[in-house]
């Protein structure tokens, strides 16, 4: 009789600022999903959209992107249509899961910070993404993500993840979900102990078990 990989064709996302605990939390899921299936771990964006130089711009502060933004959101959601296309749906079709580093959510919510106010467009040009089974949101106050990233990598240079004013916003955005809220949708309090953050995803994890 075949081996039963309960969780094969499972696709989680973990989304959340720079400085929140992703890193640390895929790792710890990563953990957990291979011992019953096939785990990639990948990321969004890919280096095709982090390595252009207008999006190097921006993420640098060296531009406010202010009449970039559209063709930047196109340009995030080619990127992810891609990487879906090439490297996420075919791990699915075999006997393996997906876990990604950040998603769709993450351009929801950075891009309307940065003033794409037509959050249906955004949808719209996204819309061939597919909703992963579940989608972790490690949420942490700005202030500290910056200590942590500060502490991690210096504060010499200037960079997005370091404006408090911006990064709240995008908070807000991943809390109020004006996407459309849904139960596969799950905030955990990246501030606690890094412990309590890895038991909270465990139990999500086995909550969303598909056994």
């Amino acid at each position: 009789m075949a081996e039963t990989r309960p969780w094969a064709g499972y696709f989680v996302a973990f989304c959340g600022i720079d400085g929140s605990g992703k890193t640390t939390q895929v790792a710890n899921a990563h953990a957990y999903l291979a011992t019953t299936a096939d785990v990639m771990v990948t990321r969004q964006p890919t280096d095709l959209y982090r390595n252009d130089p207008d999006v190097r711009a921006l993420l640098d502060l060296r531009s406010d992107g202010a009449c970039l933004t559209a063709e930047l959101a196109l340009l995030a959601a080619f990127d992810r249509a891609r990487h879906v296309r090439t490297r996420i749906l075919p791990a699915l079709a075999g006997d393996g899961c997906v876990i990604t580093d950040r998603y769709v959510y993450s351009t929801y919510s950075y891009f309307m910070a940065r003033g794409v106010a037509d959050l249906g467009w955004l949808m719209d040009i996204n819309r061939l993404a597919p909703e992963p089974d579940l989608t972790i949101y490690i949420d942490v106050p700005p202030e500290l993500a910056a200590t942590r990233i500060i502490a991690r990598d210096g504060s010499s240079r200037k960079r997005e993840e370091l404006d408090l004013a911006r990064m709240t916003t995008v908070r807000n955005y991943f809390l109020d979900q004006p996407w459309g809220s849904s139960p596969r949708f799950q905030v955990v309090d990246g501030s606690a102990p890094v412990d309590a953050v890895g038991a909270e995803v465990s139990l999500l994890l086995k909550e969303f078990d598909p056994r």
